[in-house]
């Protein structure tokens, strides 16, 4: 699979249609980066909701946890209270034979006050207090006849272990229907002075209206659940009764961490939290399914989608808008080019706009302008080619017709007995033929040496050996090869520019070649009139064209050669004064005829 792709894909970028990679660029460019934005931008909205929602359901959690705490904790205090209010014991333990009717009221209206200013104070519903005796005012609202609860469930629950105990509603359906709706502490008062008989029941009351108020007023998410436990036993919900909350609350872990836990049921996802609440020791927990959480979330990414889905389409009518618009004028010059690679060469295009493109159709309509000049010349030269061509057929039959002329006069001079003629057409013949070198441009340096020494031979024989030479050469040198023709212009400069300048017209040539170091180095040394700085520079100047240069050859000329033969740290080099002669020095490398270089 992955080879089909990178195989569809370079022939995608290799030979697809211009068209088809611009769309492509312009849709990834596009929807790359838009696609990567989007991703990161709903995985952080998502931690972001996720970590409000959290935020939020924990807040509201610690809120209706204080609010049960709170409301809880006033019975609490005012049980506490009232255990430690002497009237209360007193009511209870007297003896209504040994006190009078007048003491029994001041007594009730005592603790009636009591019971009023607590539940003023501590915002409770209502406080009793359930007794034994037969006293008159055990039928009225607050002191009530322990007698008429005798059979109640709620008072069988009690015990000596457990004198104190919290009741809520369900705990109170055997009563009667008054009865029933109420969050109740309970405590046994005992005697005193005998603390194992029970004297009274205090009873403290809170409507369980506002205890299911406390719990369901936090809204934590829609579907969000509060639940008031008791040992697994639900006490109250924040949602209607249902069989599948119940079974959730039932499921809810204990023994998990504080915090946030996730728990899997047949009905879905939720995260639950649970905490005991400090006073009555049941516990408050909550339930919010996972679906809750990430509704905004999956809103946002169906928004999202939409948004992406809407930019593609946009972006791709754009993309194809703007292809069109820049192929348009490519295809023209592709097709105009197809023409001229039919052999249409006069087919031209006219330039439109001023970018690249534009640009480039114009350079097109050029070019094919110059190919037409360049067609024009290249009839022209052909022309000229076929005429160069003869006179290069008989420049190759001049060498022959100039050797057999000379060895007819070479033979005339010995039948006539005129030995100088001879002895000078045998030194022009064998000069020219080292010149032509069997069409070779490098020679070995005997063959270069032989022909200079011709060429000083034929000057002498024409200028009555007015030159001496002195030949120092170095045996380990002449199989070095060197590119023909370099010597005998040096040679005939210091000739005639040097020692046939001066006044007798006489002079001596020192020619030495030496092996340094990998370089072969041949020293060409006059006594000649020498040159100025002007005359020396205008010949060996690297700023000159050949042009300038004095001499039939051309000092620059050779230099130029040794230059393109060897490289730019190899050719001549002159010291001249005027009056003091020249030296020249040649250097090239030392490479021998039967080297690898050479071979190569």
């Amino acid at each position: 699979m992955k080879n089909k792709l990178y195989a569809w894909g370079r022939s995608l970028l290799l030979d697809g249609k211009l068209r088809t990679k611009l769309l492509c660029i312009y849709f990834l460019l596009l929807l790359l980066p838009l696609g990567l934005f989007t991703l990161y931008a709903f995985h952080r909205i998502n931690r972001v909701i996720e970590e409000q929602t959290f935020s939020s359901a924990q807040k509201a959690f610690e809120d209706t946890e204080n609010a049960v705490n709170d409301l809880l904790g006033r019975l609490a205090q005012v049980v506490d209270i009232l255990v430690m209010d002497p009237t209360l014991y007193t009511l209870a333990a007297s003896d209504p034979a040994d006190t009078s009717y007048i003491q029994r009221l001041e007594d009730r209206d005592r603790i009636s006050m009591t019971f009023e200013h607590l539940r003023s104070l501590a915002d409770v519903d209502r406080i009793r207090l359930y007794v034994s005796s037969d006293y008159l005012y055990t039928n009225s609202t607050d002191i009530v006849s322990l007698e008429s609860v005798q059979d109640s469930r709620w008072l069988q629950a009690l015990s000596p272990e457990e004198p104190t105990r919290w009741f809520a509603p369900e705990d109170f359906s055997d009563q009667p229907a008054g009865e029933r709706g109420w969050y109740s502490l309970m405590r046994v008062i005992y005697d005193p002075s005998h603390v194992q008989e029970p004297l009274a029941v205090l009873r403290v009351d809170l409507a369980a209206q506002r205890i299911a108020s406390a719990v369901s007023r936090s809204t934590i998410t829609q579907n969000g659940v509060m639940f008031l436990m008791d040992q697994g036993r639900i006490l109250c919900s924040s949602a209607a009764e249902n069989s599948a909350m119940d079974a959730l609350a039932f499921k809810i872990d204990r023994s998990l961490p504080a915090g946030w836990n996730d728990l899997e049921t047949e009905n879905g996802a939720f995260h639950t939290q649970y905490s005991r609440l400090a006073h009555s020791g049941w516990a408050l927990a909550a339930a919010l399914p996972h679906d809750d959480i990430f509704r905004a979330s999956h809103e946002l990414r169906t928004e999202l989608f939409v948004v992406v889905l809407f930019l593609a389409v946009t972006a791709y009518l754009l993309a194809y808008l703007l292809s069109q618009s820049m192929l348009r004028r490519l295809l023209r010059l592709n097709d105009t080019m197809h023409a001229v690679e039919q052999g249409d060469v006069s087919a031209r295009l006219e330039p439109a706009g001023q970018d690249e493109i534009g640009q480039l159709m114009g350079s097109f309509s050029n070019m094919m302008a110059q190919i037409d000049t360049l067609m024009d010349e290249k009839l022209e030269q052909g022309q000229q080619i076929k005429a160069l061509e003869l006179k290069a057929l008989q420049a190759q039959i001049n060498p022959h017709f100039l050797y057999n002329s000379l060895d007819l006069i070479n033979c005339t001079a010995i039948a006539n007995h005129v030995p100088q003629i001879s002895k000078m057409v045998n030194a022009l013949a064998q000069f020219y033929r080292l010149s032509l070198s069997r069409g070779r441009e490098v020679i070995p340096l005997a063959d270069e040496l032989k022909h200079a020494r011709l060429y000083v031979e034929i000057q002498n024989m024409r200028f009555e050996n007015r030159i001496h030479v002195e030949w120092d050469v170095a045996p380990d040198t002449e199989q070095c090869l060197i590119i023909k023709i370099i010597l005998q212009p040096i040679i005939e400069n210091a000739i005639i520019h040097g020692i046939f300048e001066r006044p007798d017209k006489t002079g001596s040539l020192q020619i030495t070649v030496r092996r340094r170091d990998g370089e072969l180095c041949i020293t060409v040394r006059d006594d000649g009139v020498g040159m100025d700085r002007q005359t020396l520079e205008d010949n060996f100047s690297a700023e000159l064209s050949s042009a300038n240069t004095k001499g039939g050859y051309g000092v620059r000329n050779i230099n130029e050669r040794l230059h393109l033969a060897y490289g730019p740290p190899y050719g001549l080099s002159c010291e001249s004064a005027p009056g003091q002669g020249t030296l020249v020095t040649i250097r090239i490398p030392a490479v021998e005829e039967n080297t690898p270089e050479n071979r190569r």
